[in-house]
């Protein structure tokens, strides 16, 4: 039986670290948030979206410097080398939140310490992309992505009740000192990987030369640029609200507990649980352009019935429509895009892709100022009908986006003729 991606020995090891990483990810952004709220109650929705904004502005910043490092070096020494930073740097997190000895001032050390682990993450996130077709293949890619998403995925449902359970029982501090972990089973996975997957990109520039060359192929090409701007819509105006201020939301606004909260969260892992495994088994659809529109489309009507809910259960559909629709966009887009861009810029396209997420996490600090100012429940259907606005408009301008996938080379560059 052909296990696609899974045959490939190198490949699960990359998979079994991604997962794990995972898993801790969200139980240590959440644990961030129980902790300002607890420490500082009068200014919560404020520092939440400053502690965003400091993941999104890094992200922001060392997604491109990221993407052309896994053009220019090998990429699975850039793996080691951030897994070990995340490890010194989750370290740093913890003991500021257990010890906490600068007073009111630990709020602004905890932004620099996230400022500088979102970078590394977003140095780390293209070298991981960029090795997958070494790894496994151009023929088992599209298997490759939609198992790192599934791995992503199963571990999200089961991290967010845990999150919340475990906030109720200890402190903040110590519930994220456990998440690190984590890490003793993802370092040595990575020193026992053996691939090899150089980038190549043109070395007689600067880094700050191959990243400009990444911006202007990836502005050539009708079919990438698409996707990358619906992306992006997606990420600045869709997921401030439900994903960055969600906890919020559902502690003060529909006034559950923590544990609750975890409950209610589950709800979206479910939905990208359920699509995760819809694309494994239908995974011709992953690199269709109709596949990512229809899955803009849902996310960003789930994000309306979401905004304008005070329902729990309506709630937790509108949050499980969210997760599934959330992980169609981004492995249709991760699909569609490596199948198209080439080796020489694979790295620094998959790039712009922890970009968009910098972009996301950086725009919730205004929606939180403005959160602060006219209230959530303002602001939260704002946003979610200007992603319905911008997301639609992107789709019906766009052909190339719509046709990914379902034409042949030679239809397609009539198509970026068109745009």
């Amino acid at each position: 039986m052909n296990r696609g991606a899974l045959r490939h020995r190198e490949f699960r090891l990359l998979l079994a670290g991604s997962a794990a990483v995972s898993f801790v990810m969200p139980m240590q952004f959440l644990t961030q948030v129980f902790w300002i709220q607890d420490r500082y109650p009068g200014h919560s929705v404020l520092f939440v979206g400053l502690l965003a904004a400091s993941r999104g502005s890094a992200m922001l910043l060392f997604g491109l410097l990221g993407g052309a490092f896994a053009d220019r070096y090998e990429r699975r020494r850039v793996l080691m080398a951030c897994q070990l930073v995340s490890l010194a740097i989750g370290a740093g997190v913890a003991l500021l939140m257990i010890f906490e000895p600068l007073g009111q001032a630990n709020i602004a050390v905890l932004l620099v310490l996230t400022f500088l682990a979102a970078g590394n993450m977003a140095v780390d996130q293209p070298a991981r992309t960029a090795a997958t077709p070494a790894i496994v293949g151009m023929q088992d890619l599209s298997s490759a992505i939609t198992l790192q998403m599934v791995a992503q995925q199963v571990t999200f449902p089961l991290a967010l009740p845990l999150v919340g359970f475990l906030n109720d029982q200890m402190d903040a501090g110590k519930v994220y000192a456990l998440t690190l972990l984590a890490w003793l089973f993802v370092i040595p996975l990575i020193a026992m990987l053996r691939f090899q997957s150089r980038g190549e990109a043109n070395r007689a520039t600067g880094v700050l030369g191959n990243i400009r060359e990444g911006l202007v192929y990836t502005r050539s090409d009708a079919t990438i640029f698409a996707v990358i701007v619906i992306v992006i819509a997606v990420q600045v105006l869709g997921m401030p609200g439900p994903a960055t201020l969600g906890p919020v939301w559902m502690t003060e606004v529909l006034g559950l507990s923590t544990t609750q909260f975890g409950f209610m969260a589950m709800t979206w892992g479910l939905g990208t649980f359920c699509a995760s495994f819809f694309f494994v088994f239908r995974k011709e659809l992953a690199g269709r352009g109709v596949s990512l529109c229809l899955a803009v489309l849902l996310f960003a009507t789930s994000a309306i019935v979401f905004a304008h809910s005070r329902i729990i259960l309506l709630t937790a559909a509108a949050n499980f429509g969210l997760g599934f629709a959330m992980v169609g966009t981004m492995v249709s887009s991760s699909t569609i895009v490596q199948q198209t861009v080439s080796e020489q810029m694979r790295g620094r396209v998959m790039g712009l892709f922890p970009l968009a997420m910098g972009l996301s996490m950086l725009g919730g600090f205004p929606a939180s100022a403005a959160g602060e100012v006219w209230g959530l429940p303002v602001i939260f259907p704002v946003l979610a009908w200007s992603t319905l606005a911008v997301t639609g408009s992107v789709i019906f301008l766009r052909p190339a986006l719509r046709s990914a996938g379902a034409v042949a080379p030679a239809a397609r560059a009539v198509a970026a003729g068109a745009d």
